[in-house]
């Protein structure tokens, strides 16, 4: 189930990155984060409101004081046709932390494969490479879900992605980092849900995100999956080949124990799950409380975790 079926074009959550900057695009493969030691990031967004570019920094701040560890990496959402890199990726830039941009597609992946869409494209590859710093960009992400336009369509949508990355990489845009990002599933529950289709290769692939979501007993159709229950199929299959993102994660408190769960997350993440160099959490009150802080025990053991993890670093 995506989290961006009602985040409209302009939204500015964030997701922050390493605050190393103007790195190499052979970053990309070794990564600033060694194994084992991940990359706190987040869509920042806790009351699911309409921010502005400097409400999403405050919200960013807030989040950092709340688990009291630096965002490195910031997710926003943009529309296909919106301009991007943005004023707030700017300021995430500025502050150290690493823009991560769900680029959304308008669904006509043929227009896009025979290159009716180039000049748009490099219009948006000069001002990434302008912008100076790495950027993450997963376009058409959660392509495996039937509520995205690509759902069904892996052989149009792996045309397109190639188009992408070629056009981006011919205008010199190479402090973009490609994430291929499909919906984590337990099982392919039928052909159009199976990631593995929609690969494009490992030469159009920067790092492998996958997004995931806890929604317990919330929902008729939902049950108490764990995080290796989510995240295990998508993993096994690319770890060993590509850097790992958890893109999108979230938990609910009904049906289990959130506090043990985000637990169990840190120890697979220092386990393992140990070639994941990043975490994106989303830290909205949507259409479930998906927050960090929506209990005080869930947020005593996130700052446990993290707080494991900086021992680690």
């Amino acid at each position: 189930m995506t989290r961006r079926d009602a985040i409209a074009r302009g939204s500015l959550a964030l997701i922050a990155a390493s605050p190393l900057l103007r790195l190499a695009h052979a970053e990309a493969a070794s990564a600033a984060v060694r194994r084992g030691r991940w990359a706190f990031g987040a869509f920042a967004n806790p009351e699911n409101g309409q921010l502005d570019a400097a409400g999403t920094q405050q919200a960013v701040r807030s989040l950092e004081a709340l688990v009291e560890d630096r965002v490195q990496i910031v997710s926003s959402f943009v529309a296909w046709d919106e301009p991007f890199p943005n004023g707030a990726h700017a300021l995430d830039r500025d502050a150290g932390r690493r823009p991560l941009i769900a680029w959304y597609t308008d669904g006509d992946l043929a227009a896009v494969a025979s290159g009716e869409a180039d000049e748009l494209l490099r219009e948006r590859a000069r001002a990434c490479r302008d912008f100076g710093s790495p950027i993450y960009i997963r376009w058409a992400a959660e392509f495996n879900d039937a509520s995205n336009a690509a759902y069904g369509r892996p052989a149009e949508f792996v045309a397109a992605w190639r188009r992408i990355v070629s056009v981006f990489r011919s205008a010199g845009a190479t402090n973009v980092r490609w994430i291929w990002c499909p919906l984590a599933l337990e099982k392919a529950w039928s052909p159009a849900d199976d990631w593995r289709r929609y690969y494009p290769g490992d030469r159009y692939v920067d790092w492998v995100g996958m997004d995931g979501y806890n929604w317990g007993t919330t929902r008729s159709w939902s049950k108490w999956q764990s995080f290796a229950d989510i995240f295990g199929p998508v993993y096994s299959r690319y770890a060993r080949r590509k850097p790992i993102m958890i893109c999108e994660i979230g938990c609910v408190q009904a049906g289990g124990d959130k506090p043990a769960w985000i637990r169990d997350m840190g120890a697979r993440l220092a386990g393992p799950f140990s070639r994941v160099r990043a975490v994106v959490w989303f830290q909205a009150n949507k259409e479930n409380d998906w927050r960090i802080d929506s209990s005080s025990s869930s947020l005593a053991a996130f700052r446990s975790v993290v707080a494991a993890r900086r021992v680690a670093r």
